[in-house]
């Protein structure tokens, strides 16, 4: 079972719903050790200093804010505490939104909301808001303090359950006039025929999205090769591929797309 990795209550004007967040997602990641190459000892990562390279206690670290002109401001906890936001123990809920209103780049992180508390009158009053939400079909925008720091979150309905995701500050998301510009001009243009066989592309392209179907073959091939070296000590070396060259727009734009075309109608038919 998931841990909740936060408890209190969700603020949806005057109703307070006692809740728990659990991570909606599992790591599944290969982790590794680092350790010694002869004999696979586990290598140990010590604090030291840097001017002297003595060996710093826990108790004795800090935080440094390293100025553009070099110097180092250092901060101790209870500095630091001037600064954290108040720990309300509430998720508040300031305004409703349509979901395509919001663009994906915002979002980070998604967790399930379950109702906590013993009685029925929890679980009432996670269900009323659940079904509120399903029946408006809206997203709630609102705040929340975690870990010391304020978070933006996004909370829907989903499967019978409240799904809330972090965001991104507007601050935090990079301006489009911050990276290089496309060339806009007549000779960068692409015409009607090209647009019209793209679009005619993604067309062919277009299904459900099914999430079943990926798969992170990376992993399942890191998973076989510690299998493989656990059951027999050695590990089957591939020869090595040649560097893949870097990929070059085509010359005739509506010729590649055509054939694009083609496969897509002649896969869909297979």
């Amino acid at each position: 079972m998931a841990r909740p990795l936060w408890s209190g209550s969700l603020s949806f004007g005057l109703v307070n719903v006692p809740v728990e967040m659990v991570s909606a997602v599992r790591d599944r990641d290969v982790h590794f050790h680092q350790v010694r190459r002869e004999g696979g000892e586990r290598i140990e990562l010590r604090r030291v200093a840097s001017a002297d390279e003595k060996r710093v206690a826990w108790e004795e670290t800090a935080k440094g804010w390293e100025t553009d002109d070099g110097e180092m401001i250092v901060l101790t906890s209870e500095d630091l505490a001037a600064a954290a936001p108040e720990a309300t123990g509430t998720i508040d809920i300031e305004q409703f939104v349509e979901l395509d209103e919001i663009d994906p780049v915002f979002f980070k992180q998604p967790y399930w909301l379950l109702p906590t508390g013993k009685g029925a009158g929890p679980a009432r009053a996670y269900r009323l808001l659940v079904d509120t939400m399903a029946e408006a079909g809206k997203v709630a925008i609102g705040t929340v303090v975690m870990r010391a720091k304020q978070h933006l979150v996004a909370l829907r309905e989903q499967d019978g359950l409240l799904s809330l995701t972090t965001m991104h500050f507007a601050d935090e998301i990079r301006d489009p006039d911050d990276v290089p510009a496309i060339p806009r001009d007549e000779e960068s243009e692409p015409d009607d025929e090209a647009i019209d066989d793209a679009v005619a592309l993604i067309g062919e392209l277009t299904d459900d999205f099914d999430p079943e179907q990926y798969e992170d073959e990376h992993r399942k091939r890191l998973l076989a090769l510690i299998d493989e070296k656990r059951k027999t000590g050695e590990v089957t070396i591939p020869e090595p591929e040649p560097e893949p060259k870097p990929q070059k727009a085509p010359a005739d734009l509506v010729k590649a797309l055509e054939e694009s075309l083609e496969r897509a109608r002649a896969g869909s038919k297979s």
